[in-house]
Parts: C-alpha cells; structure tokens; sequence
C-alpha cells in the first residue's frame, strides 16, 4: 500500500477525521462517478469528508480538476493492491459547499424570460 500525503487547506479537518459517506464505485466510469458527486455534494453539509474506492485508474485526472473547480478538497489518496480485489485507489474529499448553498447566491429568476410558443 502506498500513499500519497496532501496538504490541507484551512479550515479542513484532519484526514483520520471519519468520513461521512463512503462510496465504493468499483470500475464505474468517471461520468456515473461524478453524477454521484454532484449529487452528494448537495446533500451533503459543506466540510463533510467522502470516501471514495473505485477501482479504475481513469477517475484520478478527472476527479483532481473537479476539486479544483468546485473549490473541494482532496485531502488523501491511497493505492492499494490486493490478490481478491485487484488494484484499487481510495480518495478522501472534503466538501465545499454546494452552489445553491453557498452564502448570497440565489439560482436565476427566468420569469422575464417570453415563452415563444405563448405569444
């Protein structure tokens, strides 16, 4: 097993901090993994850690730019190889808030919006 220390941001808790949600996405591909996520995060309160295990390699570029843009924080990553599992990586994120939950935003009003087909 190896694994790969990352620094925290602040405010972050310590990666033995329990995660909240683990998820075991085996092979998924990264399209179904990131619905996942999404879906997650706004459930989620902001700071809660998720765990993820997924067994395909393809996810780790993907996943480091979706924590780069949503402001998320992976705070570790391991990789472990074993004879009944095959080769596996687990990622621990910290979540930032969701869109509609971050402070001062409000989704778009479309009532000025015509509707073509009414008019």
């Amino acid at each position: 097993m190896s694994a790969t220390s990352l620094p925290l941001p602040p405010g972050a808790p310590p990666p033995d901090d329990p995660p909240r949600v683990v998820v075991d996405a085996g092979g998924e591909p990264w399209a179904r993994l990131l619905s996942l996520l999404e879906r997650r995060r706004s459930e989620l309160p902001a700071g809660s850690v998720l765990q993820i295990h997924s067994a395909n390699p393809l996810i780790r570029g993907p996943l480091w730019a979706w924590c780069r843009s949503t402001g998320c924080a992976l705070t570790a990553e391991t990789e472990s190889r074993a004879a009944e599992t095959g080769d596996q990586s687990t990622y621990r994120i910290t979540l930032s808030p969701a869109p509609a939950a971050r402070a001062g935003w409000l989704p778009p009003s479309f009532e000025h919006v015509e509707n073509p087909e009414q008019s």
